[in-house]
């Protein structure tokens, strides 16, 4: 395994061990706060906090080592979780997942999303291989749009279940 994946391994493991001893329960923290309509602009919103997030170096771009670190960290906290959150400013919300998810990534699973996600950077990045705000934005509209089935700029019920299997990197096929 290269030193590169071994890095983005251990920086998410990092990040998920911090992050999974601070969060509480679905049933605690989160009651009552399920997304039940996600439009556009919230979904761009949401996007735009977790780059600001993701850009650990805060140089307003991502590498495609901190993009790998964050799809994995997306992935690993849906899972044992059971759900995705959104952060629209400070609010946040939730979406369950479509389907019971085990308790945590395989290490097979962490190298099949570290895979999906440097080919996805490499795919919205541009020529600088790297991925600005703007960029990021795109490819999280380019997901909310595939799972607005009717394309009215909303997802409800069916779409909500494909958006969060897709941040949650699911290997299952919706």
């Amino acid at each position: 395994m290269s030193t590169m994946i071994l890095n983005s391994l251990a920086a998410a493991g990092a990040a998920i061990g911090i992050a999974f001893t601070s969060v509480p329960s679905p049933d605690d923290a989160y009651e009552g706060r399920a997304v039940t309509r996600l439009s556009e602009n919230q979904a761009a919103s949401h996007a735009l906090h977790v780059f600001m997030r993701a850009d650990r170096d805060m140089d307003q771009t991502l590498n495609v080592d901190e993009f790998a670190a964050l799809s994995i960290v997306t992935a690993e906290l849906a899972h044992l979780n059971g759900f995705i959150a959104i952060d629209n400013g400070g609010a946040v919300r939730t979406i369950a997942l479509p389907v019971a998810a085990p308790m945590a990534l395989s290490s097979t699973e962490h190298m099949r999303i570290d895979a999906v996600a440097r080919h996805t950077f490499y795919a919205f990045a541009g020529e600088d291989s790297r991925l600005d705000g703007a960029e990021y934005v795109h490819l999280q509209k380019v997901v909310f749009e595939q799972a607005d089935l009717n394309g009215n700029g909303a997802l409800v019920k069916k779409e909500l279940d494909i958006f969060a299997q897709r941040q949650a990197q699911l290997s299952t096929g919706v």
